[in-house]
């Protein structure tokens, strides 16, 4: 703070305000002044203004009081009435406002004032220290900050301290405050706080009354950002996973590159969980697409490193309970090319509230068919199970080859298909022209032998 000087404008317009005294005459009456010492300081905060008052005749004049002034606003001092030999005693206390302090005295009775003595303010300096309960913290975690405020190695209790934090400019979209708090009677401090960013401290100690203000710094403490991982994760009934997320860091920014994600996976959801897939994000997304035979579930878990913290997604659930069809039956398994045949089965499925299989009904079931000596699997008819799970269709045989039945499953179950393919044999064989099979169905789920 700066400190303003008594002999400034202050002490010269209060003194202004009175006639200046003449030359002491013969005859006069006399008052002056002296200080004892001529300096304060925080171990001596106060002095003593000794003065004597002598009437016209020069005997001491007793029982006269006396009015003592100083700089407005800078300190205060007592009042004070002559003894027996004129002598007077006054007590100056300065507020530390100042470098030094002026005392004046008025006698009214005798309508005299004396000429001013000025006291010197030495402010003592004071030590601050500043100490953080650690170096490195993950955005969210608190901080401890601590320390004293001492003179001459004794604690100074009561004492306002600012605590500043200052981060690097365009590496935190977070706010940061000032901290103000007070010593105890020991002189000593402390605050927690939970920073968003890197941020270094400066630790004042305003000057205020006898002492000077003091600082302490304390380096950077490293703050990772928070991180939130999110995850949405979809299985259909062939197994085919697709899963996407995002990684994201509010206070630094946004969106975090570069940074490796885990995709796990746990039969449970609690426990057990493994690292299915490992991904990098860009722009802050990344995605995954696979095969899987597993119902289970899911989470997203970014383990952190040296410039964000780690975070774990919501668990995601894709599940799918079983089903089964039992093998497909074909009658008759020879007939002539383009005739009919009829083919059968049943389809089941897993029920968790029975822990068994049972019929699953009202079921689309898809009949298909591939030549002999072919990979090429052909849709030949849709059928629906009936209450017990069991489903019946008349087809046509195309020519020599093989039936089967597939179900595409629904939101809950997988898909699955007859273990075994009906073989069929025709005679007969039409002419050239006449018709020779359905055509080709691609996008038919699970293929024989290709799922």
């Amino acid at each position: 703070m700066l400190r303003i000087a008594t002999t400034g404008m202050a002490a010269a317009l209060f003194l202004g305000t009175f006639t200046a005294a003449p030359a002491l005459a013969d005859g006069a009456a006399s008052v002056v002044l002296a200080a004892q010492p001529a300096s304060v300081d925080p171990d001596n905060p106060t002095t003593t203004i000794t003065g004597k008052v002598l009437a016209a005749d020069g005997t001491p004049a007793a029982g006269t009081p006396v009015d003592l002034s100083t700089n407005p606003g800078w300190g205060a001092v007592t009042d004070a009435t002559t003894t027996a030999d004129g002598t007077f005693t006054a007590t100056l206390s300065p507020n530390g406002e100042s470098d030094a302090v002026s005392v004046w005295a008025d006698v009214a009775s005798l309508g005299i004032h004396s000429d001013s003595v000025t006291v010197q303010v030495v402010h003592g300096k004071t030590q601050t220290t500043l100490t953080g309960s650690r170096t490195g913290l993950n955005e969210g975690q608190p901080l401890t900050l601590s320390g004293q405020v001492t003179y001459q190695g004794r604690p100074l209790s009561g004492r306002t301290v600012v605590i500043d934090p200052a981060v690097e400019p365009g590496h935190c979209t977070a706010s940061m405050y000032t901290l103000r708090v007070r010593t105890d009677a020991e002189g000593r401090f402390n605050s927690e706080i939970k920073p968003s960013c890197t941020a270094t401290y400066v630790a004042r100690s305003p000057a205020a009354g006898l002492y000077e203000g003091s600082t302490a710094n304390l380096s950077a403490v490293s703050v990772r950002p928070a991180t939130t991982t999110s995850l949405s994760a979809t299985m259909d009934a062939y197994g085919r996973f697709q899963a996407r997320g995002t990684l994201y860091a509010p206070s630094a920014g946004g969106d975090l590159n570069g940074k490796q994600v885990l995709l796990e996976y746990s039969p449970d959801g609690r426990t057990a969980w493994q690292t299915a897939l490992r991904m990098k994000t860009n722009y802050g997304q990344f995605s995954a697409s696979f095969n899987t035979n597993s119902s289970g579930y899911w989470r997203a878990r970014f383990a952190g490193d040296a410039s964000a913290a780690p975070s774990v997604s919501p668990v995601r659930k894709t599940w799918r309970w079983a089903t089964t069809m039992s093998k497909l039956k074909a009658s008759p398994t020879k007939v002539r090319k383009n005739r009919y045949i009829t083919v059968s089965g049943t389809l089941s499925r897993y029920y968790s509230s029975k822990h068994r299989f049972g019929a699953f009904p009202g079921q689309k079931v898809r009949i298909i068919f591939r030549f002999r000596g072919q990979k090429t699997w052909y849709h030949v008819k849709w059928v629906k199970t009936d209450s017990k799970g069991r489903y019946k269709a008349k087809v046509r045989a195309y020519g020599n080859g093989y039936f089967a039945a597939t179900f595409a499953g629904t939101s809950d179950t997988w898909a699955t298909s007859t273990p075994n393919d009906a073989r069929v044999t025709t005679y007969a064989l039409p002419s050239p022209g006449s018709r020779s099979g359905p055509p080709p169905v691609t996008n038919v789920l699970p293929w024989r032998g290709d799922q």
